[in-house]
């Protein structure tokens, strides 16, 4: 599946990417972020056996992180250096079951405002969407 996104200059890509590098959560769950964009990223997640429910299918709580993720990674694109953001609420709605995996997540900034954002992202398994959410981030300044 193609997504359109305009493409973060080679400073901005750069910045966020070492973002990526340090984080712990994406680094343990194996997650690859095969593109980013000015407000968008797409994320992809295998299923590994331990983030399966007692039924065998894919924890809801590792869906939602990984859309969390996503959503915060086409944002901080949209931030300055020095400025920090911080998730404050969050929809998601889980349409189907995912089985095997991968899972991808397509997150777009609909708004980025001056102290919220809001970002959108389909979640899906192969051509399914399993997922849809809506996050709403606040703009922190450094103490």
């Amino acid at each position: 599946m193609s997504h359109a996104y305009q493409p973060l200059t080679t400073e901005q890509e750069a910045r966020v990417r070492d973002r990526i590098a340090h984080n712990p959560f994406i680094a343990s769950m194996d997650i690859e972020v095969p593109d980013l964009g000015i407000g968008y990223a797409r994320f992809l997640m295998p299923f590994k056996p331990g983030m399966a429910n007692s039924i065998g299918l894919l924890q809801g709580g590792m869906i939602a992180a990984l859309a969390d993720e996503a959503v915060a990674y086409a944002l901080w694109s949209l931030v300055p250096e020095g400025e920090l953001i911080s998730t404050v609420e969050l929809k998601i709605n889980f349409l189907a079951p995912v089985r095997q995996g991968p899972v991808e997540a397509v997150a777009r900034i609909a708004r980025r405002g001056r102290t919220i954002s809001l970002g959108e992202v389909d979640v899906r398994e192969k051509d399914q969407l399993v997922a849809k959410g809506l996050f709403t981030y606040i703009h922190l300044q450094p103490r």
